[in-house]
């Protein structure tokens, strides 16, 4: 399934091509080498088009077109003008048309060539012709274009062919060149890379893709779909359902209620009482209600702490998250820090995530990621869920400033 991204409407991406090919055939601008009476017509074709008058437009154009002295460079220009008039008219067939036969033109001037390609690329797109598209996206993929619309629009081509390995290459190729100039690149071109790794069965590199995608925008739908991924890995532990259900919900990200329902079972089942009230509140079900033992438990809490000073690591380990999931981050932060101090954990793991989560909770960001960093080992899906969290205490700590999406492919 095409992401929302990817389904976006290209028409913005059509009229600027359009209004550049335009430009481009301005018969005055090419007078010098027109057929006189095929500049008089395309000069009314323009005058016509600008005043709003599309039907004067074509008929200008169907005037030039009956000029029986015409050369090839007339017949370029012919077409070039009638894209802009068919696209403004939003007759998108009859600008394909024009738009081919404009870019196969033998006389288009070389400075023209690559504009003539992507406006050729666009529509044949845009009108699902993907067969021809590939042609103009090779064509025009041989100029490196670094234009956005160009290279999307390449990416469109071999995309809805089917031919996933080029896309892949193509825009893999585009985020290295963004990153090796010290640019990030923007979030269109990221989705568009997880629709292609999606559509070609690469889950590895989708998940790291979406891990970039949560990483560097931090929005909650990206948080949500990323989660869902994550919860649902191979060999996942009890204990790394709470992380991941702790990071869902200080995320900003949308429980469903399965997850919602799986975390607080998972709570419930490990007496994490205040984690399993969270899930309840977020539409969680399936679980003993945890309010009544979360009351009874609090009221030992201050004994609990006291008696950590003379229990091993697991204890303070396990209060730690249990500190955690009642709200109680800086009681929670020294309970971990005493479990790691006193060693022996039966998991490693366990102490220097909760302090990581601990320090996030509290904004202390610097601390969290150099907390995560302790944490070595653990099951398959520790390393992805420890990166999870840095990635959102490095949100938390320097927030990304929202970017303007690229110009995206239009609908399978």
């Amino acid at each position: 399934m095409l992401s929302k991204s990817f389904r976006a409407s290209l028409t913005a991406a059509l009229f600027a091509a359009a209004a550049s090919v335009a430009l481009l055939a301005s018969p005055a601008a090419a007078a010098a080498k027109l057929t006189t009476a095929v500049n008089n017509a395309l000069a009314e074709a323009q005058k016509a088009a600008n005043a709003g008058d599309l039907a004067a437009a074509n008929a200008g154009i169907a005037k030039a077109r009956a000029v029986a002295t015409k050369t090839d460079y007339d017949d370029y220009m012919i077409n070039s003008v009638a894209i802009a008039v068919a696209v403004k008219g939003q007759d998108m067939a009859t600008a394909e048309v024009a738009a081919e036969a404009a870019a196969d033109s033998p006389a288009i001037p070389d400075d023209q060539k690559a504009n003539a390609q992507r406006t050729a690329l666009i529509l044949a797109n845009n009108q699902k012709h993907y067969d021809k598209a590939v042609i103009y996206a090779k064509q025009l993929q041989a100029t490196n274009p670094t234009d956005p619309v160009a290279q999307t629009a390449i990416t469109q081509a071999y995309y809805l062919n089917k031919n996933y390995p080029e896309a892949l290459n193509f825009t893999q190729k585009r985020i290295d060149a963004e990153k090796a100039a010290g640019k990030q690149s923007d979030r269109g071109t990221l989705q568009i890379m997880l629709d292609i790794q999606v559509a070609s069965k690469d889950e590895a590199g989708a998940e790291r893709t979406l891990e970039q995608l949560v990483a560097q925008f931090n929005d909650p739908a990206d948080w949500t779909q990323m989660i869902d991924v994550a919860i649902s890995s191979k060999g996942i532990r009890d204990v790394e359902v709470i992380w991941l259900g702790r990071l869902q919900f200080l995320s900003g990200a949308t429980a469903s209620a399965q997850d919602a329902s799986l975390f607080g079972s998972t709570a419930s089942h490990l007496t994490f009482f205040g984690d399993a009230q969270v899930a309840a509140q977020h539409g969680g079900t399936g679980f003993p209600d945890a309010n009544a033992r979360a009351d009874a438990d609090k009221k030992t809490i201050p004994a609990q702490i006291a008696a950590g000073a003379k229990q091993n690591g697991n204890y303070s380990a396990k209060l730690a998250e249990a500190l955690y999931s009642y709200g109680m981050y800086p009681e929670a932060e020294a309970a971990a820090k005493l479990a790691i101090s006193k060693g022996g954990v039966t998991d490693s793991t366990e102490a220097p995530m909760v302090l990581g989560q601990s320090l996030t909770a509290q904004g202390k960001y610097d601390e969290a990621i150099a907390a995560f960093g302790q944490v070595q080992g653990g099951g398959p899906a520790t390393a992805r869920i420890t990166r999870l969290w840095v990635a959102l205490a490095n949100i938390k700590k320097n927030p990304p400033v929202p970017a303007t999406a690229s110009a995206a492919p239009a609908k399978k």
